[in-house]
């Protein structure tokens, strides 16, 4: 976990281009530099992190976040695959266990099915946030805080939790 505190927003960015070439990151165990990018970022904007840790021997949470307001869980996942319903049902039956007012945040290098993001859309639960390639490179970009800002409104919004954040790049 130390190699990835010392890396500023542009390391950041250039560990973020390695991992979508597909590339593995030496000495680190397989989707560990993805997840610990995801939590880094927020760390460099001064948000409060939690890094990944046991709840019990069933249940390990990839790392939480406390920024402006909001209390999140954070999962994240490295597929070569879009990920389909199953991992956000698990995802949110996990948040289902923490307080209403807090919110998941799940991270996709591969995206979402489109199955997957239809059923998230009819689920009676829209606490759980999901951010695709595009969303994660303008977060990265533009801000994480800026970001969860945004999709957290247009999910409120718009009943939208998987809201691209790459379209704010053309308006």
């Amino acid at each position: 976990m130390e190699q990835i505190r010392v890396l500023d927003r542009l390391g950041l960015l250039r560990l973020w281009e390695w991992l979508q070439a597909g590339k593995p990151v030496s000495g680190w165990a397989e989707g560990k530099p993805f997840e610990y990018l995801i939590l880094r970022a927020f760390e460099l904007e001064g948000a409060q992190v939690v890094w990944p840790y046991f709840v019990s021997k069933f249940e390990q949470i990839d790392g939480a976040v406390f920024v402006d307001g909001l209390s999140c869980l954070v999962e994240s996942k490295h597929h070569s695959n879009a990920l389909g319903f199953g991992p956000i049902a698990r995802f949110k039956a996990r948040l289902d266990r923490r307080p209403s007012a807090a919110i998941g945040l799940l991270f996709s290098v591969s995206g979402f099915t489109k199955p997957a993001l239809q059923e998230a859309l009819q689920h009676p639960t829209r606490n759980v946030l999901l951010w695709k390639r595009p969303d994660i490179t303008y977060a990265l970009m533009n801000g994480m805080r800026a970001a969860i800002q945004l999709k957290w409104r247009k999910a409120v919004e718009k009943a939208a939790p998987e809201y691209d954040l790459g379209k704010e790049e053309d308006t």
